[in-house]
């Protein structure tokens, strides 16, 4: 497949909402430093780490789509499924690691933390792993997207007591979600009409910034 014309509005749009995310992450991430520092509360530390590792996810992922839109200056797909590979191998580490972590926050009383971390980490490993020598994200996200179902149904059935969704488990669904949906368009030409992309990554900053100011009022 020919690499992607390269594109200034969706370059533009991808780094204006690359930085904001990132930014975002990491203000979530410094903003609970020192709630965590005080209390050494194990949910708060992998909520932290979480959203740290959601913003190296969010880098790479930008870098992986100037791969795929730009074509890296080459006039064949092969220097891009030279360095393709390099890029999904991290993407894929520390989204799996941020999705195990921000399930980790609300479960982490139910397990031994030091073999839940080793599971996670190896599990993380396994799928950038698959998706490094398989060369494909789609790959990546149908695997996530498995993992997916698997934590989100474990989470209901581990805190059943509480019988209706709670604001918190929906904003973690609604990151899972659209992470899964970001890395699904990864390198795709226009997946969508630029309306509702553009209604997308509004919705994907929407979310970050009311887990932000979630976050800031608890962390006061």
């Amino acid at each position: 497949m020919p690499a992607p014309m390269f594109d200034p509005w969706i370059f533009g749009s991808e780094l204006v909402f690359t930085v904001v995310a990132v930014a975002f992450c990491a203000a979530i991430y410094f903003r609970t430093r020192e709630s965590y520092s005080l209390t050494k509360h194990e949910g708060i530390g992998y909520f932290r780490d979480a959203f740290l590792f959601f913003g190296l996810a969010y880098l790479m992922r930008f870098l992986l789509s100037v791969v795929f839109l730009s074509g890296m200056a080459f006039e064949t797909p092969s220097g891009r499924d030279l360095l393709m590979p390099l890029f999904i191998l991290p993407l894929g580490y520390f989204s799996t690691v941020a999705i195990f972590y921000l399930v980790f926050s609300t479960v982490w009383h139910h397990f031994d933390n030091r073999k839940m971390l080793v599971f996670g980490h190896t599990v993380a490993i396994l799928l950038s792993l698959a998706s490094f020598f398989a060369r494909s994200p789609e790959l990546l996200t149908y695997l996530q997207l498995a993992l997916l179902a698997v934590a989100l149904v474990s989470v209901f059935l581990i805190r059943k007591e509480e019988k209706r969704m709670t604001q918190t488990k929906l904003l973690y669904t609604l990151v899972f979600g659209l992470w899964l949906l970001n890395l699904w368009v990864t390198g795709r030409h226009h997946p969508f009409p630029e309306p509702v992309e553009t209604l997308f990554l509004i919705v994907s900053l929407l979310v970050f910034v009311i887990i932000y100011f979630r976050v800031s009022k608890w962390a006061r």
